[in-house]
């Protein structure tokens, strides 16, 4: 599963990322193994993931951990354009 992620922050300011695959946001939610000590995943119908840093350093093994390509903004924007509604599954 290839997995693209967007850095951003919380409204609390905490740091968070939020994770899409063309596998979809059930494949993502469902199938990344992370430590609650280090994130804290969210997870609404019809969204996609998001893991909340809960202890510093906590996002950047996780992504390193998964192979998480992080995009920014502009690059995010046209990768959930191209992968349409399969990253919503």
């Amino acid at each position: 599963m290839k997995l693209y992620g967007l850095r951003g922050m919380s409204h609390g300011a905490s740091l968070l990322i939020t994770v899409m695959s063309d596998e979809g946001s059930a494949a993502v939610a469902d199938g990344l193994a992370f430590d609650p000590a280090d994130l804290r995943l969210e997870r609404y119908p019809g969204s996609l993931a998001r893991y909340h840093e809960v202890a510093a350093g906590g996002i950047d093994r996780f992504v390193a951990r998964h192979g998480i390509e992080v995009l920014d903004f502009a690059a995010w924007t046209a990768m959930k354009a191209r992968l349409g509604a399969a990253a919503w599954r």
